[in-house]
């Protein structure tokens, strides 16, 4: 019988627990779309030329939102739970001028 190469398992290597976010006119940009289930640091920037806020919304509908003037920075600290998590710009909610309608969101997933 002919022998089976043996296969080294490796650890996976941890996610991460921070990220950044890039907001401009019309669009959120997450460094990185996987991290780890636990307290997540999110640093948030307003690179365009509007304010913005950033708005997190989890599958059980908790929200925490940071509100940034143009070159503003902020950060949320968010305990994730495994799933996916909304991040966009809810300025204008529910109007034709919502920002989250002209492109700026994005999904988080969370592992």
């Amino acid at each position: 019988a002919a022998e089976r190469p043996h296969r080294l398992r490796l650890p996976e290597p941890a996610l991460p627990r921070a990220l950044a976010v890039d907001e401009s006119e019309w669009a959120v940009r997450p460094s990185r779309t996987l991290v780890a289930a636990g307290v997540v640091r999110l640093r948030v920037y307003n690179r365009g030329q509007d304010d913005h806020n950033l708005v997190l919304r989890d599958a059980s509908g908790q929200l925490q939102t940071v509100s940034l003037k143009p070159g503003e920075a902020g950060t949320i600290n968010a305990r994730l739970r495994r799933g996916s998590v909304k991040l966009y710009c809810g300025l204008f909610e529910g109007t034709p001028e919502s920002h989250e309608a002209k492109g700026m969101s994005a999904v988080l997933r969370v592992r």
